[in-house]
């Protein structure tokens, strides 16, 4: 499914090439460490630097000798760096390159990410601007309610995408360190300076503390802010699912998929699939959180699960975001049906604003919104007008002519707020 689709940096970022180039670019920066500190000979750094390259091919064929990824990895690049490649992997453990380079991974992959939500952030702010005047029904429990703009709800999609952006870029922040530290984290033959040397020329910050590993809550955060920003996306797509029925028809995605025995079928389905897959980052959610707690200095239970998790979870939310963005720019709305939807309910969506008028006017609040509630049920099953049904009522002509209720006033108003609030988000 995702092949099809123009992912190709993401999808790059999680092959085996890819990681055994972040593993080759950490025993690198810590060769050169090492070698600034005095602790290999001088010209070591250069002398590896300068023949080994990536072999997956070689590197698979040793590990299927000794059972052991990186130690596999380690071997392949001795075998080109000749005596020099000695001091590759000095006073380390796996974990110190597995995990620093995953950190380099997520932290990449979180920039693919964030540039996508970005461009899903202007693009409904673009979104907001265009149909700030244009007024929609608004809906609680699936039910009439009030009128709004559909401005507004664009404009309600890009403040939560602005919160998603602040979740994913604290949770690059927290994943942007490394470890070099040696088994269970003790500088035992690696030290501190030399770490802190190496993980600078990676860009990153030397974990405070660790042991064995860098510790899972960091994983688990990053999953977390790619969590609740599917979630975010499957509210858009749910809320899209919902304009696009028969019985509503106001919103549709600009390809719907047909069906193979109705030709009539417009289905919204690339949403339903983003409502779909933002279960699954969920679920990886939970997976990431059962890794945090882990036996003593490290075990090893956390490992199969993050080569699952992580790359899924990363490419799975770019595609969404990637769909997500093209429903938004080729979006259809139906004018004709939001104005239709508008007149459903014979201007009872307009009760509140009658209610708090006949407040005004000396009516007690508990009574006029019980004769509203009655009169509105009235309207609606003889489909005629609220106003109209409340005017039969001696008292309430006279009330209602004094409140001077207006429509258009209200209508005015509400579009002068979907402005007002969207003009607020611009300059912010």
């Amino acid at each position: 499914m995702i092949d099809r689709y123009s992912l190709s940096p993401m999808k790059e970022l999680w092959t085996l090439k890819a990681q055994y180039e972040q593993w080759l670019s950490v025993e690198l920066a810590a060769l050169s460490a090492m070698e600034e500190m005095g602790e290999v000979p001088h010209g070591t750094y250069a002398a590896v630097r300068d023949v080994v390259h990536v072999d997956v091919e070689r590197a698979l064929e040793i590990e299927g000798e000794i059972r052991h990824d990186l130690l596999a990895f380690i071997r392949s690049l001795e075998e080109q760096a000749g005596d020099a490649g000695r001091f590759i992997h000095r006073g380390l453990t796996s974990s110190d390159v597995k995990d620093t380079a995953l950190s380099l991974q997520m932290r990449a992959g979180l920039g693919l990410v964030l540039n996508e939500t970005r461009s899903l952030e202007a693009e409904l702010l673009r979104r907001a601007r265009e149909y700030q005047d244009l007024i929609v029904v608004g809906r609680t429990h699936g039910m009439h309610a009030e009128p709004t703009t559909l401005g507004l709800k664009f404009l309600l999609w890009k403040s939560e995408i602005d919160r998603d952006i602040d979740r994913l870029e604290g949770a690059r922040e927290t994943i942007s360190v490394g470890k070099l530290s040696g088994p269970v984290g003790t500088y035992t033959q690696v030290s501190p300076q030399v770490e802190e040397l190496a993980l600078n020329k990676l860009g990153l910050r030397p974990a405070r503390v660790a042991n064995q590993v860098l510790q899972r809550d960091r994983h688990a955060e990053v999953l977390a802010a790619i969590a609740i920003t599917g979630a975010t996306l499957e509210k858009i797509a749910l809320e899209i699912r919902h304009l696009s029925r028969t019985e509503v028809s106001e919103m549709e995605e600009p390809v719907p998929e047909g069906s193979s025995s109705m030709p009539h079928k417009r289905n919204p389905i690339t949403s339903e699939r983003i409502c779909g897959l933002a279960r699954i980052l969920r679920a990886n959610l939970q997976a990431a959180l059962e890794n945090v707690a882990l036996w003593h200095e490290r075990d090893m239970s956390h490992s199969s699960v993050e080569r699952v998790i992580i790359p899924d979870s990363f490419t799975l939310l770019h595609y969404m975001l990637v769909r997500m963005r093209t429903i938004i720019e080729g979006i259809v709305v139906h004018k004709d049906a939001i104005a239709r939807n508008l007149d459903l309910t014979h201007g009872a969506i307009y009760s509140q604003a009658i209610l708090i008028a006949l407040v005004e006017q000396g009516m007690a609040r508990n009574e006029a919104h019980e004769i509203i509630k009655k009169a509105s049920m009235r309207a609606f099953e003889h489909e005629r007008s609220l106003i109209d049904v409340l005017r039969e009522e001696e008292r309430m002509t006279s009330l209602l002519d004094r409140a001077k209720i207006d429509e258009n006033q209200i209508l005015m108003g509400i579009r002068a707020t979907s402005r007002r609030l969207i003009e607020r988000e611009q300059a912010s």
